[in-house]
């Protein structure tokens, strides 16, 4: 019996939660940098792949509405968006008025994405208040 094998079989029981969680934490990892760097259609596409995997993580939501940013998908970033307001835990996430803004500038909403920013203005006065 060799060393892989040894670990495989003391492992089996554990193996498939770690290994998910790791799968996404790496295509999450891999999204970010491949649209990071040049390649955006790429880093979103391993972004789509991680949210199936684990629909409600709020950082690969908030990465993906980065990404598709960057990538001129200004509607595409606003449902992410809307998405990401719903959910309880990132609703009052600093960088998503920010992100809000970005998108709604680049959709050609001049007015909303002012709005916004100010928004995100308010809050960080707000956190170095507190």
């Amino acid at each position: 019996m060799n060393v892989i094998s040894t670990f495989s079989e003391g492992c089996r029981g554990e193996w498939n939660l770690i290994d998910a969680r790791d799968t996404v934490h790496l295509l999450h990892v891999l999204g970010h940098l491949y649209g990071s760097h040049g390649q955006v259609k790429r880093g979103v596409a391993y972004l789509l792949i991680a949210i199936q995997l684990a629909p409600g993580d709020s950082g690969i939501l908030r990465t993906l509405a980065h990404l598709l940013i960057l990538d001129g998908e200004a509607d595409k970033a606003l449902v992410t968006i809307e998405r990401l307001e719903t959910m309880e835990d990132t609703a009052r996430h600093p960088a998503l008025a920010l992100l809000k803004s970005r998108a709604l500038a680049l959709a050609g909403r001049t007015e909303e994405a002012r709005n916004s920013f100010r928004e995100f203005l308010a809050e960080q006065e707000n956190e170095t208040r507190a």
